[in-house]
């Protein structure tokens, strides 16, 4: 399944927001501390939902392209390179957010 290319391949760029979104969900659901697993579970797959409505991608696409990348470690490379980049900016926007001037 994962070699052959699918006909509903999402792009690398688009993968990438796609993949950056999803880890930040994944570090948000892990920060409420929720006491079970079910309830974790029930915010990320509502978070996930978010994601690929945002992206117009759907779940199937996701898998199939998520598949087909993993079997292509050298385009998953590419894709998790700009996933990286991606999830830097984010944190030193936030960084330079968070600091207060000094008096």
């Amino acid at each position: 399944m994962g070699d052959q290319k699918p006909d509903n391949l999402i792009p690398p760029d688009k993968m990438a927001d796609v993949l950056t979104e999803i880890h930040l969900a994944e570090s948000r659901v892990s920060r409420l501390n929720l006491r079970s697993l079910d309830s974790s579970n029930l915010v990320y797959q509502r978070l996930e939902g978010q994601i690929f409505k945002k992206f117009a991608v759907d779940t199937s696409a996701y898998r199939k392209s998520y598949a087909y990348y993993s079997s292509h470690p050298v385009e998953l490379e590419g894709v998790y390179k700009q996933v990286t980049e991606k999830l830097q900016k984010k944190i030193d926007a936030g960084k330079k957010g968070s600091k207060r001037p000094t008096p």
